[in-house]
């Protein structure tokens, strides 16, 4: 069954929430662990986005141009530039980077006292991680079917009722 276009915006609002979240913790967690206003500043700036991306949420329902939107900050902005760009490239590459002892390429890759070279933190990086992966479950929801198999046939039996 496909999910109409209610349940899709209803997924992606469900995700852009988590991701936001995530995103928000790791950095009011990164402005205060690593005394960064500039982080905190930018937890107050996706709160925005997020007031904006909710509200084109709610008046999507009867309004196409807050549909075009939504769909747009979605894909656009949680997706794209915080899901793939911060999650992505400023997190997870630099961990894999890491993991692989690829310094060579992490120096060419990342400024010496850029952001994603702060810290070894475990939190700071794993939520920063999180927020990709929170990212790609964002990309696709709205897509999943509407209906899930719950592995209970509701069908009536065709053979008379002999079992």
């Amino acid at each position: 069954m496909k999910r109409g276009s209610a349940g899709r915006r209803r997924a992606a609002i469900t995700w852009t929430t988590v991701l936001f979240l995530v995103t928000f913790i790791h950095h009011v967690y990164g402005g205060v662990r690593f005394d960064s206003p500039q982080r905190t500043l930018l937890a107050v700036v996706f709160s925005a986005v997020y007031a904006v991306t909710y509200l084109a949420y709610r008046l999507g329902s009867t309004m196409r141009w807050a549909r075009a939107i939504l769909w747009f900050l979605v894909y656009a902005f949680w997706v794209a530039a915080v899901g793939l760009f911060e999650g992505g490239f400023n997190h997870a590459l630099f961990v894999v980077l890491r993991l692989l002892d690829a310094h060579a390429l992490i120096d060419d890759l990342y400024p010496v006292h850029g952001d994603a070279r702060i810290s070894d933190d475990v939190l700071f990086q794993g939520t920063g991680v999180l927020t990709l992966v929170t990212a790609v479950v964002l990309a696709v929801a709205p897509a999943w079917p509407g209906q899930r198999p719950s592995g209970i046939d509701r069908r009536p039996a065709t053979d008379g009722g002999a079992r």
